[in-house]
């Protein structure tokens, strides 16, 4: 699908319709979503540029993902997308910028590129040139990647206040911070790639205006923030995974001290048991009337002797 978008005289309007397109002077962004290869071959042929092969812009090096030439700029960078067979997974996206047109390449449907599209319908922000959408779609990013975190700040909290003694430590909330680490994780990698990006932006020579480059350094300081964030986020899971860990030794050692305390308490009757248990004949208990009560009392009181020096000791 192409969305290309024009300048008028009073407003930007929208048009799908490429094979028709001519006027190629007063555009400001072409939007490649999912694109045939007809579709990236006719847009390529109108407006004179060349796109980059999706391996290309995947590519993690420096070099491929940002770059700069006299009449072109290319930067690469990686949008999160949640699907929910997959979870949040990162998609690639691709900014083109040439005579302060803005081409965008992408194989997924994203909502900052959607909410951009809202800002420039609504008139309320006066788009004059690639550059400015470009930083548009990178606020609109960079807002939701905060949204994401602070949710995630959230339920990381939720987890914290269910970790106590009586807390019922199972597999599923281990599993359930292990998937909370990684997404952070993925968050922070999708930011930093980002900050990589904008940085490269702002030391571009001669592509934004003075008033661009202050909302390029804007984002610099909020993603600053964000990677903080989710530094916080990352300690305070490896923390609460210590906690669990911690909690569910200290359970297991409550039932080992139990069954120890149990086995101490009834090993004087047994060795009782087993003393009247012996079949001498020369035993003078063997034939007395009052033995067997005898055994049962004193097995008794062993018993409760061992348990009150137990707890004198304070080991139950």
């Amino acid at each position: 699908m192409i969305r290309i978008f024009q300048q008028d005289e009073t407003s930007v309007r929208k048009i799908r319709d490429i094979d028709s397109f001519r006027d190629t002077e007063r555009t400001l962004w072409v939007d490649l979503q999912n694109p045939t290869r007809d579709e990236i071959q006719s847009v390529e042929d109108k407006f004179d540029v060349s796109f980059q092969s999706q391996q290309e812009q995947a590519e993690i090096e420096s070099s491929s993902r940002y770059i700069e030439e006299d009449d072109y700029l290319i930067a690469n960078t990686n949008f999160l997308i949640y699907s929910k067979e997959d979870g949040y997974v990162s998609k690639p996206v691709s900014f083109l910028l040439k005579d302060e047109q803005l081409f965008t390449y992408r194989n997924a449907d994203l909502k900052s590129f959607a909410d951009t599209v809202k800002r420039i319908k609504s008139k309320r922000t006066a788009f004059v040139d690639g550059g400015q959408i470009m930083i548009a779609i990178f606020e609109s990013r960079i807002d939701a990647d905060a949204d994401l975190i602070e949710q995630i700040s959230f339920e990381v909290k939720a987890i914290n206040k269910q970790l106590d003694l009586d807390a019922k430590l199972d597999r599923e909330m281990l599993l359930n911070i292990n998937d909370y680490q990684e997404l952070t994780m993925t968050i922070r990698e999708s930011v930093v790639d980002k900050q990589r990006v904008i940085s490269a932006l702002i030391r571009s020579n001669g592509w934004f205006t003075p008033d661009e480059q202050a909302q390029l350094r804007t984002l610099i300081k909020d993603i600053n923030s964000l990677i903080e964030h989710t530094n916080f986020i990352f300690e305070r899971l490896e923390f609460l995974q210590d906690t669990f860990l911690g909690l569910v030794n200290l359970e297991q050692n409550q039932i080992v001290k139990l069954f120890t305390v149990l086995s101490l308490v009834l090993l004087p009757p047994t060795l009782i048991a087993s003393i009247y248990g012996m079949n001498f004949d020369t035993m003078p208990e063997l034939h007395w009337p009052y033995g067997y009560l005898y055994a049962l009392v004193l097995m008794v009181v062993s018993t409760l002797l061992t348990l009150l020096y137990f707890r004198k000791k304070h080991w139950l």
